[in-house]
């Protein structure tokens, strides 16, 4: 399965999933074809991916109600799928070594994902689950080969379009929080490194065109991305400037090779 992302990512409280110790997730909402997405996903795996060994995709795929009132399950039922995610989980924990790499819920189906070692009797395992506990409840087994984890990495895992959204949406997350004025302009610092000197220079050319004054110029260290650039304008931290702001960044970086790190900035109250 692969959908392609629409230009939209949603604002929303995180949500967290506690699976495997150590384990690191993350979720977004992207808007699709059919209505929105969301995507949960363990992002701590994707330097080590894939595993060796763990070379079999195994997923289940659990119906739900779409309503005009909302694209997800609400109330009782998305309590429902999250008591029955648990369960799937807990059923392949007693089964096989696994990793558990995320969940994706849209158009009424939501889909739980594992890598497993060892499918024998996992699929018995589940229909006994559903035919004990979730009788009532539309699901499907599904177990395919995935030895280059190409599931997880090239449709779970967020592209850097997404990232970059999700890097915003957590930044101004913790700015509301802490009673920041999304209106107010103020100090934005940006971060980009490049493979060479002339490429960074490049990009300043270019950025100083948008009134983007340069902070420093440094070299960081004997990496493919060695030369750093830090530079600043006065906005406004809306997700909608934001986002206009750093996509921009984004693509002048790709067009001189470089990548866009990130920005800062203070906390802004009303007096």
């Amino acid at each position: 399965m692969k959908l392609n992302f629409y230009l939209l990512v949603l604002l929303f409280p995180l949500f967290f999933v506690q699976a495997q110790d150590g384990a690191v997730w993350n979720t977004y909402q992207a808007k699709q074809e059919k209505g929105v997405s969301s995507t949960n996903v363990r992002m701590d795996l994707i330097d080590n991916a894939p595993v060796n060994g763990f070379d079999f995709l195994f997923y289940i795929k659990i119906e739900y109600r779409v309503t005009k009132e909302s694209d997800f399950p609400i109330g009782n039922k998305l309590k429902k799928l999250y008591t029955i995610k648990n369960a799937i989980f807990d059923t392949i924990n007693g089964t096989s070594s696994f990793y558990y790499v995320g969940s994706f819920m849209y158009d009424g189906n939501r889909f739980e994902y594992y890598y497993v070692k060892d499918v024998a009797g996992l699929e018995a395992k589940i229909d006994r689950l559903f035919a004990e506990k979730y009788k009532r409840e539309t699901y499907k087994v599904y177990v395919r080969e995935d030895i280059s984890w190409e599931l997880y990495k090239d449709f779970l895992y967020p592209n850097d379009e997404i990232k970059n959204f999700m890097s915003n949406r957590d930044t101004l997350i913790q700015l509301r929080n802490a009673g920041d004025v999304a209106e107010h302009a103020r100090k934005i610092e940006h971060y980009a490194t490049f493979p060479t000197e002339e490429d960074r220079k490049l990009f300043i050319a270019k950025i100083k065109e948008l009134a983007y004054t340069v902070d420093y110029e440094k070299t960081i260290g004997d990496t493919s991305l060695s030369y750093e650039v830090k530079f600043y304008r006065e906005d406004k931290t809306s997700m909608e400037r934001i986002s206009k702001i750093t996509q921009k960044l984004m693509e002048i970086c790709y067009d001189h090779y470089g990548k866009y790190d990130g920005w800062e900035t203070f906390v802004w109250k009303k007096k």
